[in-house]
This record gives structure tokens, C-alpha cells and sequence, in this order.
């Protein structure tokens, strides 16, 4: 099975190159699997390290730019481009282990109703973090995922995160490809939870390889409390336009929402404030949800209020 292996890259001329190598050590056959790195508009030199890589990787890796801000327009603009049958998506702050692609690859070979699949994604700290965050934050938050089945097939998504994902290329094709993500700072869409709704709604299924690592590294920028704040404030943006597009929410019911997630946001600030007098460090955890339902409101009232954003989050192309 031919794969290609796509990574979209913003600025990272300092990461990049460790996750490009990584892959170039894959057990998996050379001639079996292209890298297609797409430079997202970068204003660092990512570029020129890009084209380094691309001339000492005899082929494999290939170098392509997407001017357009966002990187579900840098994995859905170069899919046209790749020769794989299997497409997987990983970022330009990862570092896979050497057997990652061989074992992603066999539950394709094996099972024809999966339709994508995804492993661990542990993390590779940049610090030894503060215990909060390994106490609360070791999970989907910083997008990482260990589970105790060895293999797991479901006609769910369980949470397969786009930073470790692989999908059948004609069956990304026909879901259109991933929903808009991250531009500027700020959640547009739903992105891999997006693209996930429509796979299984193609009727394909979900796995987890455990066999099939990858690590994030967690630089220390994110080992703070306004990550964590903005990082919950963008999951309410995405939460939003998921629920949207999911229910086709009405003007009664979109200014319902807004007074319910007004009411949730003022209990999760008094819970937040009395843990914090209280010294309880699960004030971090009720502080970043405090600004998730804030976000929730504040989409939700955008919805009400512009015609040509709601156009927008009803595309279910993004491909084309």
C-alpha cells in the first residue's frame, strides 16, 4: 500500500526538521511512501529548510506552499497531489516511532470498513511540566491519546486527532476533506471532528492501533494557564459549529443557547473563584472553561447575526 504522508508547517523552521527526520527512519518501504511537506505561508525561513530536506531526501520528501492561512487549506489543497492510496496526516511538531507506519498501515489491509485510524500520541515535553497539568491536562487537551486496547475497531470516533491520522484517500475525497480549523489564533471550524462526522456518515469505521506511536512535543509555552484559557476558548468555537451544522439550530433556539451558555459560564467562574481562595489547583480546570462557554456564546451570537458566516459553516466541501 502506497501511503502519502502530508504535513502542513507554519513557522516551525525550528521543529520541522525533527519530525521530517523521523519519518525518513520509518521501517516502513522507501519506495512505498511520499512525504508531501506544504509550507503554509511561513514568514520564517521554513521554507528554505523545507527545500534542504526535499534535496537530501533522494525524492521522498516533496515541498509545496499553500498561501492560503489555515492548514486544513494546506492538507486539503495538496491531497490532489498525492499518489498514496492511504493518506496520513501528522504535524510539524511530531516525532514518530520507527515501526508508527507499519503497524497504522496493517488495519487497512485487514478490515475494509475502517476508514480511518490513528495510535498513541504521548507526549515528548519540552520541561517537566507542573503537576496540574499532568494531573488535568494529559489527554485530548494537548491532543494526546493512550488507551488500553491493543486494537480497537468502532463505529465511533473515540477522538482521532488530525496530528496522527490516517485516512483512505478516496474516502477523505468523498467527505470533503477537513473543516476549517485554526487561522490567526482562532477556531473557525471543526476540523478532524468535523471530517470524522462525515466519514462516519459514508458508513465507515473508526480504529486504534496501540502498536502505532507517535510523540508530541509540548513545547513550554503551553505549560500555562493562558494556553490552557485560549485552548478551551477555541474548543467552544468548535463546539459550536459542530452543534450547528449538527442540529440546524433556528434563531429561537440559537438566543437560547446564548442565555444557557451565559448561565454555565457565570457558574464556572463562581466555582473557579472559590477554588481559587480555596487554593485547590482544580481552579486552572473551571478558569478554562469559564472562557469555553464564553466562546460558545460569543459564536452562537455570531450565527444569529451574519448570514455570510453561516454560509460558511455549512460548506461540506473543502476540497473543491
Amino acid at each position: 500500500m502506497f501511503i502519502s504522508i502530508i504535513i502542513p508547517t507554519y513557522n516551525r523552521a525550528h521543529l520541522i526538521g525533527i519530525t521530517l527526520e523521523s519519518l525518513l527512519k520509518l521501517n516502513y518501504p522507501k519506495e512505498m511512501f511520499e512525504i508531501l511537506a506544504v509550507d503554509n505561508n511561513s514568514s520564517d525561513t521554513t521554507a528554505s529548510v523545507l527545500r534542504d530536506w526535499e534535496l537530501k531526501s533522494n525524492g521522498i520528501i516533496k515541498y509545496y506552499y499553500e498561501p492560503r492561512q489555515g492548514s486544513h487549506f494546506a492538507r486539503n489543497g495538496v491531497v490532489k497531489h498525492a499518489k498514496g492510496s492511504l493518506l496520513y496526516f501528522t504535524d510539524d511538531d511530531m516525532i514518530a516511532d520507527e515501526n508508527m507506519l507499519v503497524e497504522l498501515a496493517t488495519i487497512f489491509i485487514d478490515n475494509n470498513l475502517v476508514g480511518t485510524a490513528t495510535g498513541c500520541v504521548l507526549p515528548n515535553w519540552e520541561k517537566e511540566p507542573p503537576a496540574w497539568i499532568k494531573k488535568y491536562f494529559t489527554n485530548g487537551w494537548l491532543s494526546l491519546l493512550d488507551r488500553e486496547e491493543e486494537l480497537l475497531v468502532s463505529p465511533d470516533d473515540f477522538g482521532v486527532f488530525s496530528c496522527h491520522q490516517a485516512v483512505l484517500k478516496d474516502v477523505f475525497i468523498k467527505a470533503g476533506g477537513y473543516n476549517p480549523d485554526i487561522v490567526q489564533g482562532e477556531w473557525l471550524g471543526d476540523n478532524e471532528t468535523g471530517l470524522n462526522i462525515k466519514i462516519k456518515a459514508l458508513g465507515y469505521q473508526f480504529a486504534f492501533v496501540k502498536k502505532s506511536v507517535t510523540h508530541h512535543i509540548i513545547p513550554k509555552t503551553r505549560m500555562t494557564q493562558q494556553y490552557f484559557n485560549k485552548r478551551f476558548a477555541n474548543q467552544g468555537n468548535c463546539d459550536s459549529y459542530t452543534d450547528f451544522r449538527k442540529h440546524d439550530y433556528a434563531t429561537v433556539e440559537l438566543k437560547k443557547n446564548i442565555i444557557k451558555f451565559r448561565k454555565l459560564k457565570i457558574q464556572k467562574y463562581l466555582k473557579y473563584f472559590i477554588l481559587y481562595v480555596l487554593q485547590h489547583d482544580k481552579w486552572r480546570v473551571n478558569r478554562a472553561w469559564v472562557d469555553y462557554y464564553k466562546h460558545r456564546m460569543l459564536y452562537d451570537k455570531k450565527l444569529l447575526t451574519d448570514k455570510e458566516w453561516v454560509k460558511m459553516v455549512l460548506i461540506n466541501d473543502w476540497i473543491n
